[in-house]
């Protein structure tokens, strides 16, 4: 005979579910950048699946919410493409005990901080002369700098060891430039669909194709290095 006897209290909070909304706080302070439509997205693109009520409303278990927190650490801290995630979270689905992917690129550091000229030149040793060839060039902004210009910066300070400046890397931007078309124009429409997660497919489509391309470009080089030692 079946066991009719009442679930007890103890089972019932542990299957205690939650709105997107307050999954979305639970997990805020620990990713600021976070939004609905991101969850929305990471639900569309099966790394985590909510029940749904009678009423079509979406409801996260506690683990879930376990489950996007090694999402999106994943994502900040290792810059990994959904691809490589989710491959990583069916091997701990079917009870193996994967590796940590490797990082693909180096973490991302804070997008929102500032330099001044002087903290620039103070930490990196370039002169501001290299500053404004390269500004002219187009491959650094205008004080405040941000860090992707300090990351340019510092590679123009070492290259200029070897003789090559910023005017030697007009090739480089003008390729760049080619890439961001191409992958611009390929995201378009998805922007145009409106939905809402639009945006985070497409911030996720344009990651990849940049690794791609990224990695197409240092195969190319490489190979070309490779025949100078042989």
């Amino acid at each position: 005979m079946a066991d009719t006897s009442p679930t007890p209290i103890s089972a019932a909070r542990a299957t205690r579910l939650y709105s997107i909304g307050q999954v979305h706080v639970a997990l805020k302070d620990q990713f600021a950048d976070l939004t609905l439509s991101k969850l929305r997205f990471l639900e569309e693109q099966g790394l985590v699946t909510p029940v749904r009520t009678a009423s079509g409303y979406r409801k996260f278990a506690d683990s879930d919410i376990d489950r996007l927190r090694i999402i999106l650490e994943l994502q900040r801290d290792k810059y990994l493409p959904l691809k490589v995630i989710r491959e990583y979270l069916e091997d701990l689905d079917n009870g193996r005990n994967p590796k940590m992917p490797a990082v693909s690129s180096p973490a991302k550091p804070d997008a929102r901080k500032r330099f001044t000229l002087a903290e620039m030149v103070a930490q990196l040793g370039i002169s501001q002369e290299l500053i404004a060839e390269a500004q002219e060039v187009g491959i650094m902004g205008a004080e405040p700098f941000t860090v992707t210009d300090m990351v340019v910066a510092g590679s123009l300070t070492e290259l200029k060891k070897y003789g090559i400046t910023a005017r030697h890397l007009k090739g480089t931007k003008a390729a760049i430039d080619r890439d961001l078309g191409i992958i611009e124009g390929i995201i378009a429409g998805v922007l145009k669909k409106n939905g809402a997660t639009s945006r985070s497919a497409a911030a996720d489509h344009a990651a990849n194709m940049a690794n791609h391309f990224s990695s197409i470009r240092e195969a190319l080089i490489a190979s070309v290095l490779s025949k100078i030692d042989s």
